[in-house]
């Protein structure tokens, strides 16, 4: 079976859910949500998206995300690979714990995505979990609604500033809301686009000339080839000379080479790169990588002198 097509584009808010495999749950208790909602408050910070909306339902889940950088289908990958893991080994499972690739599309205009907001919170009266949204924990209506609960990461300022409403007008236009009336979904275009149809049509001719960077082989390649171009950027963002940057690419068994390590990890944390990418501009394993990027995570907890000069250098990225 063919994977889903995927538009991934810097500034772009996606409608983002998935469900769980044979819509068997994947949220058994409030440790589960806690859990699944920590991953997505670090793959915001991870890969740059901001979170407008999220609920969370017993066999799947609804984000509402705005994406900085054209790294959605990394970002949504690593969330469901991070949350699957944690959770198989609570609960002593095997096997897939979703029904497959998250589902997304692209949200196009102010308009639809203020409906989207309301639609997306309306869920839990939907499936008639409560009767009252303010009852429910598990979506951010409360935080939006009356200013508190949900995790300390979630930015309600966000939504307030971009639709342009503060929390009593947030509640009423929920209020308002008729899934019925409003036929939201029945808009999506070919389910990849909500939009008006001159939206849709411009970003069509946009994309119509871009079919091959839609596979994965190639999107591969061209992050590969930016590699060693980012490598040396990070490297003077750390104050590594000119001289010292060729020796970070050459392995060397049995020492420990802090500034090489930060380096992975930057390349690492800027979601652009998989493991297996990164590993060989460095002559090492994925697995060494990843070990790489675990010390400097220590590094960065016990030590702040190192971590504002990791800081430093990832604005080189806009991070």
């Amino acid at each position: 079976m063919a994977r889903p097509l995927r538009i991934d584009q810097e500034d772009t808010f996606y409608h983002v859910l998935n469900r769980g495999n044979e819509q068997r749950a994947v949220f058994r208790d409030a440790q589960d949500r806690e859990g699944f909602l920590a991953r997505l408050g670090r793959c915001s910070q991870r890969f740059s998206l901001a979170i407008y909306a999220y609920v969370l339902m017993g066999n799947h889940y609804h984000l509402l995300v705005r994406t900085r950088e054209a790294n959605l289908s990394v970002a949504m990958q690593w969330l469901g690979v991070s949350y699957s893991t944690w959770h198989n080994a609570r609960h002593e499972r095997r096997g897939h714990l979703f029904q497959g690739r998250f589902k997304s599309f692209l949200v196009a205009e102010d308009a639809y995505q203020h409906r989207l907001l309301l639609y997306i919170h309306r869920n839990p009266l939907r499936a008639r979990l409560v009767e009252r949204l303010a009852d429910y924990p598990w979506s951010s209506y409360r935080a939006l609604a009356y200013g508190r609960g949900g995790p300390a990461w979630f930015d309600r300022r966000l939504v307030y500033q971009h639709f342009d409403m503060d929390g009593s007008r947030f509640r009423e236009e929920v209020r308002q809301y008729e899934d019925r009336q409003d036929g939201l979904l029945t808009e999506l275009y070919c389910g990849l686009v909500l939009g008006s149809p001159a939206v849709v049509d411009d970003l069509r001719r946009r994309l119509s000339g871009q079919r091959d960077d839609e596979k994965p082989q190639l999107r591969a390649l061209r992050s590969h080839a930016s590699i060693p171009e980012r490598l040396s950027e990070y490297a003077r963002g750390l104050g590594i000379g000119p001289q010292q940057i060729a020796e970070l690419s050459r392995p060397i068994r049995r020492r420990r080479r802090p500034d090489r390590d930060a380096v992975m990890y930057l390349l690492w944390r800027a979601g652009r790169y998989r493991l297996g990418q990164i590993a060989p501009h460095f002559g090492v394993s994925y697995a060494a990588v990843s070990q790489a990027c675990r010390r400097v995570e220590r590094r960065l907890n016990e030590d702040p002198n190192f971590r504002r000069t990791v800081e430093t250098a990832a604005k080189t990225d806009n991070l």
